[in-house]
């Protein structure tokens, strides 16, 4: 299944983030060779990092929600709020 996943830092997450940083990045690069993330892209308020978008392939929920219990991001507290959303990566992209 493929999941749409967009965190928003909290206000005060920018120390946090930068804490968590390498770790998160180690795992995206981790999710990446398995084929698990797709894309992702850095929200950004006036040129600062405010979050994130993943778009990523899991076989089950279970293996999602294994995900977010280890994701650095939201282990570390850095995202305020995180939303999940079942999608589908369009032709063109596949």
């Amino acid at each position: 299944m493929t999941y749409l996943v967009i965190g928003r830092d909290h206000k005060d997450g920018f120390e946090r983030r930068q804490q968590n940083r390498a770790a998160h990045l180690e795992g995206a690069k981790k999710l990446k060779e398995e084929g698990k993330l797709l894309y992702a892209v850095a929200i950004l308020e006036n040129g600062k990092m405010a979050g994130s978008v993943m778009v990523m392939n899991f076989d089950s929920e279970a293996e999602l929600n294994d995900w977010k219990a280890n994701e650095p991001y939201l282990t570390g507290n850095v995202w305020g709020s995180v939303e999940i959303t079942e999608g589908a990566v369009a032709p063109l992209f596949s």
